[in-house]
């Protein structure tokens, strides 16, 4: 079908490794070996401390007999001892250092290489770095164990506080390395994580030597289960970047910019992330900001991923629920996977079961549903993360999902697809000194030369390429066009993707933007009403996060004509929050 694909796993836990725990947290204390993260506090992490221990086929059956909710069940006894009310919160069950964990990663990688590698639509393997994954750290808090510092002092020649056997010894630890030893214990951790990753890859390649390991660097969930999220303290210019939260759970891109076969990809909102407490009237307006804000506005991450040596985006399509009374319960007698197995001559899958929500009865809805709805952005707007991941990553994949896949839009995607499939899968050198408001880039592959040109804005441009002294005819990929004037001119519409082949093979010189008058002043105008917002609250004695930096850029953008980067830092939350109330009832009358 010319259809590829990828084994996409969040590794959270492994029966193997559940049934070899040690969560006996005084026997840790004095000093026993355990197989299990430790954090900061002390406390040996036996459990995810998410929604996600219900999900283990050895569960079902009881929670099906006990008409259990969905969820944390309350004092049920989860596969393994797994415990799901510590005082702790999210983090990995085992220690990513320890030989033990690293055996079982790899063994299972190299398994799903060995079943399907000799099918050439395999592809390879990603993981979700997720803050419970067990194949990073996750966060700053995690990774006081005896074995993972004894392996620090060996490596670095640092000698870390805490006497052997007591209890105190953790937290001493976690205050010494992140106050006077920081810098060196984020690196190692990330380093040590790289050479593991470095492992898998290899696992990879020992079956087929073009497999190749995928790092998904999530936002949500990843980040509300680190640091939370929907308050002012989360947002851009509050909280640490993104990147530097990656860093701390254990991922530093900078240390794969030159790894062959393994690849980084950075997740994009796809719209609806920023919900938080949206579906209650009195939202605050800092539920509304912290993703969007961080995707397009981040510098220090999206620089770091389009180093990388091929840049790869993940737009999530994020989803809102609402729930009724939630219910796991038996499948019917002729349930039709119990059924084709039977048929196949296979026995009938483990652990099936059903699961629905009932609400009272109100006259409109059907009685029982599951009422999940993902929330896409206006028509005209559905492509802006696209845009954006080519024009800021020069992203050589794009990939899209969420909990189900998206029918609506096909003609969307097909139209940026037919433009984007056509280039070669290289990097490309920009063209000029700015990538905003429209990308433009070059490169020379086989003797042909290649030019590519996004709009990352909604308001259409016109574009002009200097092609050096002689006329040179463009061709477009998708549509087979020819753009034979001089100057070769050519109009981008909203979010559009244009690619061409050019019939010399010299690299275009320059090419000039121009966005219509109306548009430019409006965003000008703008502009000025949110520095005049922004003066009058630093007047006033007041502080926002961010605020200052978000003003110094805004006089830069005017400066160079960046209007993409100034559209969205004027609905950032440093902008609206210094304009509030107005930005306040804007953002909830969108919301709805």
């Amino acid at each position: 079908e010319g259809l590829e694909f990828v084994a996409s796993l969040t590794l959270l836990r492994l029966g193997s490794l559940m049934e070899r725990m040690n969560i006996d947290q005084q026997a840790v204390d004095a000093g026993a070996e355990t197989i299990n993260a430790v954090r900061s506090t002390g406390h040996v992490q036996a459990g995810t401390q998410d929604w996600t221990p219900t999900y283990n086929v050895r569960n079902y059956d009881e929670l099906v007999a006990n008409d259990e909710s969905v969820g944390v069940a309350k004092d049920f006894q989860y596969a393994y001892g797994e415990k799901t009310r510590q005082p702790y919160p999210v983090g990995p069950m085992f220690n990513v250092l320890h030989p033990t964990v690293q055996d079982a990663i790899r063994g299972l990688v190299r398994e799903i290489a060995e079943r399907y590698g000799s099918y050439k639509a395999f592809r390879g393997v990603r993981l979700s770095m997720w803050a419970p994954a067990i194949t990073w750290f996750g966060s700053l808090r995690t990774g006081y164990d005896d074995l993972t510092i004894s392996l620090f002092e060996q490596e670095t020649g640092v000698s870390v506080p805490g006497e052997d056997g007591d209890p105190g010894r953790f937290a001493a630890r976690y205050e010494f390395l992140t106050s006077r030893c920081r810098s060196a214990w984020i690196a190692w951790r990330c380093a040590k994580v790289r050479d593991l990753m470095r492992g898998l890859r290899d696992e990879l390649r020992g079956v087929r030597s073009d497999l190749v390991l995928g790092l998904d660097l999530w936002s949500e969930p990843f980040i509300p289960a680190v640091i939370g999220s929907g308050g002012p303290e989360h947002q851009l210019g509050a909280r640490p970047t993104n990147v530097e939260l990656f860093r701390e759970g254990g991922i530093d891109p900078a240390l794969y910019e030159d790894e062959s076969g393994i690849r980084l990809t950075l997740q994009l909102e796809g719209g609806g992330r920023d919900r938080g407490s949206s579906i209650e009237e009195d939202a605050p307006l800092s539920a509304f900001t912290m993703y969007r804000d961080h995707d397009y506005l981040d510098g220090d991450t999206l620089r770091a991923v389009a180093a990388q040596e091929r840049p790869s985006a993940f737009i999530f399509n994020a989803w809102h629920e609402a729930w009724g009374k939630h219910r796991w319960f038996p499948a019917d007698a002729d349930d039709d996977q119990a059924r084709d197995l039977a048929v196949m001559g296979g026995e009938p899958a483990e652990g099936i079961f059903r699961v629905n929500s009932e609400y009272p009865d109100d006259g409109f809805w059907w009685d029982s549903q599951l009422r999940i709805t993902p929330a896409f952005p206006a028509p005209q707007h559905f492509l802006e993360p696209y845009a954006h991941a080519l024009a800021e990553l020069d992203a050589l994949e794009i990939t899209r999902g969420g909990l189900f896949l998206d029918k609506a839009h096909t003609g969307e995607i097909a139209a940026f697809a037919r433009a984007y499939r056509a280039l070669p899968a290289v990097k490309f050198k920009q063209v000029g000194p700015s990538n905003d408001p429209v990308a433009v880039r070059t490169a020379l592959v086989d003797g042909q030369r290649y030019v590519y040109a996004v709009n990352r804005d909604h308001v259409g441009a016109t574009v002009e390429l200097s092609l050096g002294n002689s006329p040179c005819a463009l061709t477009d990929l998708a549509s087979g066009e020819s753009i034979d004037d001089a100057a070769a001119r050519f109009e981008l519409g909203s979010y559009e993707l244009r690619s061409f082949t050019c019939a010399c093979t010299d690299a275009p010189t320059s090419a000039r933007v121009t966005l219509p008058d109306d548009a430019r002043q409006a965003v000008e105008q703008d502009a000025e009403a949110a520095l005049n917002a922004l003066r009058h609250v630093r007047e006033s004695g007041r502080s926002i996060p961010g605020a200052d930096s978000i003003e110094r850029g805004i006089v830069a953008a005017i400066e160079e004509g960046r209007f993409a980067w100034l559209r969205r830092a004027l609905t950032s939350y440093p902008v609206l929050a210094a304009q509030e109330p107005e930005a306040t009832t804007t953002c909830l009358r969108s919301s709805t």
